[in-house]
């Protein structure tokens, strides 16, 4: 699955955006392990992004891959080992969200007027030189004008700590990863 501006899986799902933010990181542990630990994903061993998630208001649960499925983030495209799209819908800007309950398989075509859509597109790429890279895609696009504007000033306040939250993302996917990946060649970690 490539997840470039040239590819067709990304640009099939999510191919009109108000933003776009990219982030990739190498990764000593090969693309298999990388992507499992990816599809697990757990941020609950990141102390800052705990404490964002309680300044948004957002559950506890929700820093895992099972808890963001219960917030109504969907798997809406998948491609093991190679990566997987996350989607959601609603209106971000609000305290609660409304977040929209929607069939995975026609997340592209929803049309949600007055609300958001957005993708965290996760892409593991096998690295000739040893290991592998990570990189996330994450794009939003409002529905219509009224939830655009809405979006950018949330975005103007959001956006930065976002950015961090994806950062520290990588860095625990990475950590897991090369520890597995040292697990599973019988070296013992530190």
């Amino acid at each position: 699955m490539q997840l470039s501006p040239e590819g067709t899986s990304l640009e099939g799902v999510l191919p009109r955006f108000d933003v776009e933010t990219r982030k990739a990181i190498h990764i000593a542990a090969p693309a298999k392990v990388v992507y499992e630990v990816a599809r697990e994903l757990d941020m609950s061993s990141s102390g800052l992004i705990r404490a964002l998630f309680r300044l948004r208001g957002l559950p506890s649960y929700a820093l895992n891959a099972e808890g963001l499925a219960r917030m109504r983030f969907k798997v809406v495209r998948e491609e093991p080992p190679k990566g997987f799209v996350l989607g959601i819908i609603g209106r971000f800007w609000t305290i609660s969200g409304h977040l929209v309950e929607f069939d995975p398989h026609l997340f592209s075509e929803i049309q949600a007027p007055g609300r958001a859509k957005a993708i965290w597109a996760f892409n593991v790429t096998p690295d000739p030189a040893g290991g592998s890279v990570l990189s996330t895609v994450t794009r939003v696009l409002a529905m219509d004008e009224h939830a655009r504007r809405r979006f950018r000033l949330y975005w103007a306040l959001v956006g930065p700590f976002s950015t961090v939250v994806r950062s520290r993302v990588l860095d625990s996917i990475k950590r897991s990863s090369e520890r597995l990946a040292r697990r599973v060649n019988g070296r013992v970690d530190p």
